[in-house]
């Protein structure tokens, strides 16, 4: 029977080799890639871990701290930029 924390989605099972043979082990998943909401590219100087990796590291080396950041690229980000002052 595997432990409760194991049954959630946030493990996967790893066979690994040891000296009296292979076991199942639980590896934490990592994170996907974020993307721009706009356009789907990936982002650049996005973290990608967990949230609860995140507990010692400051807000601001999480994301960029420019308009926009994290959520769309530097491309999307300046067009809208553009496209707010143009109004």
């Amino acid at each position: 029977m595997s432990e409760a924390k194991t049954k959630s989605r946030n493990f996967r099972k790893v066979c690994v080799r040891t000296v009296k043979g292979s076991k199942d082990a639980f590896k934490r998943k990592k994170p996907k890639i974020g993307s721009c909401s706009a356009t789907g590219e990936s982002l650049k100087g996005v973290m990608r871990a967990l949230p609860g990796d995140l507990k010692g590291v400051p807000r601001s080396a999480r994301r960029p701290s420019r308009p926009f950041g994290g959520v769309l690229s530097s491309r999307a980000s300046r067009l809208e930029i553009k496209r707010r002052n143009r109004k």
